[in-house]
């Protein structure tokens, strides 16, 4: 019994697969059934991560969520997740209070390459709560305005209470950089565009040097499919339109196979990718 003390045979254990506990010590109401928690370690530093990267959530004795983290990378306080009322996960980490304890594992995932960006112009598409992963590179953008001739910031969602982030959306708009809103179904307080959000792309909206722009893309799988089909009819080239592929991830480590896209497991290989690479799989129905 020494002997196997002495020389335990437990493998080591990727840190990405244990459960952290984190402390909710913030939560704002961001639209119609959505709430952003802000949380931070119970023990150890905050980790650091890069735009488009999850989290794993988890609600004690319920289950797991993959959630993109929507905090600026350079708040160093705690980590900011957008979480939409969904089914019984998502309802139990909205409900978490304030002091309250829920488990993260992560970040994972690739990143929003927009350090290799060397278009002049650049335009970032949201769809509903697709905002939520384009959040923190919005905020690395703004703090870089310079870098680029034109920003477009285009977003859209079912109606006016859906719109997230609304004091974001001011500050960016007080910005060099364009912000287009539109909604599907306008109300009394609403005086804005009223359709599909790629229908402020080109002709009467926004309008960019499209052949030398690059996007980024989130939201549902069908506005991000027909986005891109927009943008390429305008002229930008599949390689520079990027989508964030957040399909029902289980494990977060590539392991379990429920994220699979055709050749692509998301959280392996995404979740950003560009279209001429997932353009072919894209339209397949998750299960």
């Amino acid at each position: 019994m020494r002997a196997l003390a002495e020389h335990p045979i437990t493998p080591d254990i990727s840190p990405l697969l244990v459960p952290r506990p984190y402390r909710v010590v913030g939560k704002r109401d961001e639209a119609i059934d959505t709430v952003t928690l802000s949380v931070v370690p119970v023990d150890g530093p905050l980790p650091t991560f890069e735009p488009a990267q999850v989290g794993m959530l988890g609600a004690f004795g319920i289950g797991e969520a993959a959630i993109s983290i929507s905090s600026s990378v350079a708040d160093r306080r705690h980590h900011d997740y957008t979480i939409r009322r969904a089914g019984p996960i998502t309802n139990a980490l909205v409900d978490t209070p304030i002091g309250g304890q829920i488990t993260v594992r992560g970040p994972f995932g690739n990143v929003w390459p927009i350090d290799e960006v060397d278009t002049p112009d650049l335009a970032i598409v949201a769809g509903g709560l697709g905002i939520a992963p384009l959040r923190a590179l919005i905020d690395r953008v703004i703090s870089t305005l310079d870098r680029f001739e034109r920003v477009a910031i285009v977003y859209g969602a079912r109606t006016p209470g859906d719109l997230a982030y609304r004091s974001d959306l001011a500050a960016w708009a007080e910005t060099d950089a364009t912000v287009a809103l539109s909604v599907d179904e306008a109300d009394a307080s609403w005086d804005g565009s009223v359709g599909v959000v790629t229908e402020l792309l080109g002709d009467d909206g926004v309008d960019l040097d499209w052949a030398n722009t690059t996007a980024f893309v989130c939201g549902p799988d069908v506005m991000m499919h027909f986005t891109a089909e927009r943008l390429m009819r305008l002229g930008v080239p599949a390689a520079r339109i990027w989508l964030t592929t957040e399909r029902n991830m289980q494990c977060g480590n590539g392991l379990c196979g429920h994220c699979q896209l055709g050749p692509f497991i998301v959280c392996r290989d995404g979740p950003v990718v560009n279209y001429e690479r997932i353009g072919p799989f894209h339209r397949v129905r998750e299960l």
